[in-house]
């Protein structure tokens, strides 16, 4: 495993958790200036592209996973697509209320 493709195995690996803690605490500070201003708009665009950024560390995963020779690698990656599959769901799932419930009430 080489010094280019480790840095991209543990960025497919870290994608995850380290996009869903930005979007977790961008969430939270944006939403007094999303109900000040009415643009709800700012919450969504923060969980698609928390989104996008997490299937950019998937298809690090992914890559490792196909050209990976050795254990350590293949191991790596499908942690990596594993934790990316669980942040996402973890978004999504934070995401849905905010389409059902109002949050400057």
């Amino acid at each position: 495993m080489g010094a280019t493709s480790s840095v991209k195995l543990w960025t497919g690996v870290l994608a995850g958790p380290v996009v869903w803690a930005f979007d977790l605490l961008a969430s939270y500070a944006v939403v007094k200036w999303t109900c000040l201003t009415s643009q709800h708009w700012m919450l969504d665009v923060l969980a698609i592209a928390s989104l996008a950024l997490i299937a950019a560390g998937s298809a690090l995963s992914w890559n490792g996973l196909r050209v990976s020779r050795d254990h350590t690698a293949t191991f790596m990656a499908t942690l990596g697509l594993a934790t990316s599959a669980l942040f996402a769901l973890q978004i999504l799932a934070a995401w849905f209320p905010r389409w059902v419930l109002d949050a400057c009430r």
